[in-house]
């Protein structure tokens, strides 16, 4: 309700005030009304995307859910301590979406080296009664970090999928690596 009286507001202002505008600063005031719905269109979305992403977080049982689009963290509970997850640089690629998970430790102490698993796939039905659809996983690892606070980048090539047909990313089991484990850096 609020969205509309404020588009509302501005087309109105932007009426009145072109009347006594000359053209130029008339044509201008459309660009910046067009700016402005294309942003709030932006974030009505932005929107939607985090409110489906903390309802299926609250729901699951099993790891942190990442909606591409949401631009927002995730917090997970996991044998390494309160880590705050994220997805960044959702693009196409060669056979399928490239994305690049970044987890930052809530701790003071630098992350310890580390495993887990990544799965992904389409969303279909309501957040309140979904479906996860044509789901993959794969294993990362991650090396240990030798500042603190930590944070980590890790690549990540998800096959079989487009970025649009991406509807969501789940990082669960995350373990320390025990010593004498090989770590393959990301």
């Amino acid at each position: 309700m609020t969205t509309r009286y404020l588009k509302w507001s501005i087309v109105a202002s932007a009426l009145a005030l072109s009347a006594c505008a000359p053209q130029s600063e008339v044509r201008q005031m459309h660009q910046n009304v067009s700016t402005l719905n294309q942003e709030m269109t932006k974030l009505k979305q932005e929107t939607v995307k985090i409110t489906q992403q903390n309802a299926l977080n609250v729901k699951s049982k099993s790891g942190v859910y990442l909606l591409p689009g949401s631009n927002t963290p995730a917090r997970l509970s996991s044998q390494l301590g309160m880590l705050k997850m994220s997805l960044r640089n959702v693009t196409a690629g060669a056979n399928g979406t490239q994305a690049t998970l970044f987890i930052q430790s809530e701790s003071s102490e630098a992350l310890p080296a580390f495993t887990g698993t990544v799965e992904w796939g389409q969303l279909q039905g309501t957040t309140e009664n979904y479906q996860e659809v044509n789901v993959q996983n794969q294993p990362f690892s991650a090396p240990a970090s030798t500042l603190a606070p930590s944070d980590v980048s890790i690549p990540l090539t998800l096959t079989g999928i487009t970025p649009e047909q991406l509807g969501f990313i789940r990082v669960h089991d995350i373990q320390p690596l025990i010593a004498g484990d090989a770590v393959v850096a990301p």
